[in-house]
């Protein structure tokens, strides 16, 4: 598991998690693989492609894990500039909710 308090991009081995606390307003980018993001008192199921983003919409925990094989996030702490690479993400898709 990996404790982030800095802007990062982090690679994932499947199973591999990354975990968020009190990360409203942080984004996460998929850069490769597929990541399931789930957010404390939250019962969406938010799965993330290459490509594909989501801004952390509340308070609390919150885990980023890679599923199905080795991922690649970035992640982007609210109020910071330039940082990592998810600004880059002028092409990146929204998440979708699994079913």
């Amino acid at each position: 598991m990996v404790c982030l308090e800095a802007d990062a991009r982090i690679h994932l081995h499947r199973g591999g998690l990354v975990r968020l606390g009190d990360a409203e307003g942080t984004l996460v980018r998929c850069r490769s693989g597929a990541v399931w993001v789930t957010l404390e008192r939250d019962d969406r199921d938010i799965l993330l492609e290459p490509g594909q983003e989501f801004v952390i919409d509340r308070a609390g925990l919150s885990l980023v894990c890679a599923i199905a094989g080795p991922a690649e996030v970035a992640i982007r702490h609210p109020g910071r500039a330039g940082g990592t690479a998810p600004a880059e993400a002028a092409d990146a898709q929204p998440a979708r909710e699994a079913a």
